[in-house]
C-alpha cells in the first residue's frame, strides 16, 4: 500500500510540474542509487532485519538557463523493529541551483550548487549518535543525451564536484568535524521531461 500511495504522489507531482523538469539519477549504476529509491526490504528472516528508504529528487527550469530543485530522502533499518546502531536512521533535505549553459535539461553544460542537511537520530545514549551534517557541494558538468523513451530523456551526466562539509556532534564535548572532498562522479544519470 505504501508503495502505491508513493507512486501515485511521485505522478501527481510530475504531471502537475509538467514542462522542463529533471530527475537525478545520481549513483544508480554504481550500486548506490540513493536519490531516487523507494525500497522496503526484509535481509533476514531469523534477525528479522528490515531496511526502508524513500528518496525523492526533482528540478524545474525557470527564467531561461537557472532551474531550482529539491531532495528529500530517509532511510531506516532495524532488527526485531528496533533501530540498533548508529547512522542506521537518518533523514537528508536539500535544495539545488543550477545554470544550464542551453537553458536546457538536455544536452548541456551546467554547474550546480547543492546544499544538503542530513541529520541521524539518537539510537543509543553511549554514542556519538544524533550528530547532524550538512553539505555544500559545487558541481560543473555536461548532459550527454543517450536517448528518448516515452516523451523521457535520458542523458548521461558526468560531473565533477568540490564539497564542503561539516559534522555537527550531539556530544557538546566534541568539536565539529569539517571536510572537503573533490570526486569526479561517471555513473550519474539525469531524466527530463
Amino acid at each position: 500500500m505504501k508503495k502505491l500511495l508513493v507512486a501515485l504522489v511521485a505522478l501527481t507531482t510530475v504531471s502537475a510540474f509538467a514542462g522542463n523538469s529533471m530527475v537525478r539519477l545520481d549513483g544508480c549504476f554504481d550500486g548506490t542509487c540513493d536519490t531516487l529509491d523507494f525500497d522496503m526490504a526484509s535481509d533476514d528472516a531469523d534477525a528479522k532485519s528490515e531496511s526502508q528508504t524513500i528518496a525523492f529528487n526533482y528540478a524545474m527550469a525557470f527564467a531561461g538557463n537557472y532551474g531550482a530543485g529539491l531532495t528529500f530522502a530517509q532511510s531506516t533499518e532495524t532488527t526485531d523493529g528496533d533501530v540498533m546502531t548508529v547512522g542506521d536512521k537518518s533523514q537528508t533535505v536539500g535544495v539545488s541551483f543550477y545554470w544550464n549553459k542551453d537553458g536546457s535539461w538536455s544536452d548541456s553544460c551546467f554547474a550546480a550548487l547543492h546544499y544538503n542537511m542530513t541529520s541521524n537520530d539518537d539510537t543509543e545514549a553511549t554514542t556519538d549518535s544524533g550528530n547532524k551534517n550538512t553539505d555544500i557541494v559545487l558541481e560543473y558538468g555536461h548532459r550527454f543525451k543517450i536517448g528518448s523513451v516515452m516523451g523521457l530523456d535520458w542523458n548521461w551526466a558526468p560531473s565533477v564536484s568540490y564539497t564542503m562539509g561539516t559534522k555537527v556532534y550531539n556530544d557538546d564535548s566534541k568539536d565539529d568535524l569539517k571536510s572537503t572532498s573533490l570526486s569526479l562522479n561517471v555513473a550519474n544519470v539525469a531524466v527530463s521531461f
